[in-house]
């Protein structure tokens, strides 16, 4: 009867052990997939398509994520789309800033990718960007380097 006991005591102990594991890989694994959490502005920008792009998505700067996608809609009134995104409270981006749709990668997701302008005035807290640049798709990437003379991107 003892080792009976001792038996289900070590595979209760070894069950609870591989759940307690378990449940903080999940919790790890969420924060991964999550990211940081970036308090901050909102800001908006219209594309013509957001074709790749998702809630969530990073807003990279030089290639440092500085904030998320927080919403992406269809405005009515232009028939474009809105993306909404955060960035780092600490940047103060100028009127004339760019906004592109890209991956750094071929096999990373797409991101929100900032180029800062010149301007000496800021955008204010909801403001629009309105120089933006749609994502490529590869089938007019491909057209661009036969028939643009082999430059990329134009």
């Amino acid at each position: 009867m003892q080792s009976t006991l001792s038996g289900r005591g070590g595979a209760i102990l070894a069950s609870g052990l591989v759940l307690a594991i378990a449940g903080t890989f999940l919790v790890y694994g969420n924060a991964l997939r999550k990211g940081p959490d970036f308090q901050g502005e909102v800001l908006h920008a219209a594309f013509n398509s957001a074709n790749g792009l998702h809630t969530g998505a990073n807003v990279d700067l030089a290639g440092v994520p500085v904030g998320r996608v927080v919403s992406i809609t269809l405005d009515p009134r232009t028939q474009m789309a809105d993306v909404a995104f955060t960035v780092d409270q600490r940047l103060h981006l100028p009127v004339d800033t760019a906004v592109g749709i890209g991956a750094p990668t071929m096999t990373a997701d797409n991101a929100l990718q900032i180029q800062p302008g010149h301007s000496r005035t800021t955008l204010s807290s909801e403001g629009k960007i309105t120089d933006t640049r749609d994502q490529l798709s590869l089938e007019q990437q491909v057209s661009n380097y036969i028939f643009g003379g082999g430059k990329l991107g134009q």
